[in-house]
């Protein structure tokens, strides 16, 4: 079994392979790779603050660290890192890792669990009857990719006018809301993606992920850390917004551990 540094520069290497091969803006592939490293980091802070074995802290980093191994040819393929207009870059991952090889050295249940997690760290829900580790390693790996998104996007919706893509094409209005939207937070769960109709529908179920976190620390990290507050602190407190906004804004200034308590 090699050791997590020794995929850490594998992955690095090959990082700056494809880097290499963009000829036009390399920089939306060293976001993703600096949103990798974010990543790494979100899941070690979680496999430490709930003192999982070794096995599943090792296993739950490499996935971390892969999870995203699809984006660079991506968008080498199809300039964009939108998944409905490209590829899935959760399976497309697994593709890439078995022609790479870098997994092939590791034990059976090791690389088949490790390429679970990258298949699944991206999808709206997970299937069931996952064996029990591959279930815990991609909750860990969609926790901590959640909080890095998180990141990202606060800082994209601290400057006007938004990036279309990062608020994916929604419309920036005040007339427009979407009731299911607003329902599915003021029952404590996620909407659907395809539910949003505005910028302000996107603010309120990005903060909303707290009902997908699957840990206590997780939980902790997505309040401690302000991003989703700061989020739904715009959100207009207009008759149509104010009982959601009011509700998510309880949750989300409340300390982590009695978040959805």
């Amino acid at each position: 079994m090699k050791s997590f540094a020794w995929h850490e520069a594998w992955f690095e290497r090959y990082a700056a392979k494809e880097r290499a091969l963009e000829t036009e803006d390399p920089g939306p592939m060293d976001l993703k790779l600096a949103h990798t490293m974010h990543v790494v980091d979100n899941a070690r802070h979680i496999v430490e603050s709930e003192a999982f074995p070794p096995d599943i802290a090792h296993e739950a980093l490499l996935a971390a660290l892969y999870h995203d191994i699809a984006r660079f040819e991506q968008y080498l393929r199809y300039r964009t890192f939108r998944d409905r207009v490209s590829v899935d870059h959760g399976r497309f991952g697994v593709r890439i890792l078995k022609a790479e090889g870098c997994l092939a050295d590791e034990p059976d249940d090791m690389r088949h669990c490790i390429m679970a997690a990258v298949a699944l760290h991206n999808r709206f829900a997970l299937p069931g009857h996952l064996p029990e580790k591959t279930a815990l390693v991609t909750r860990i790996v969609r926790d901590a990719d959640k909080l890095d998104i998180l990141r990202v996007i606060h800082g994209h919706l601290s400057v006007r006018p938004y990036n279309p893509t990062v608020v994916l094409q929604l419309p920036d209005t005040d007339t427009l809301a979407s009731s299911a939207v607003i329902e599915a937070s003021l029952q404590n769960r996620v909407a659907s993606y395809a539910d949003l109709k505005t910028v302000n529908d996107f603010r309120l179920l990005l903060a909303s992920w707290i009902f997908d976190m699957n840990f206590p620390s997780s939980r902790a990290a997505f309040v401690d850390q302000g991003h989703a507050l700061a989020i739904l602190e715009e959100l207009p407190e207009n008759h149509v917004y104010a009982k959601a906004r009011a509700h998510m804004l309880g949750i989300l200034t409340k300390d982590g551990e009695g978040a959805l308590s």
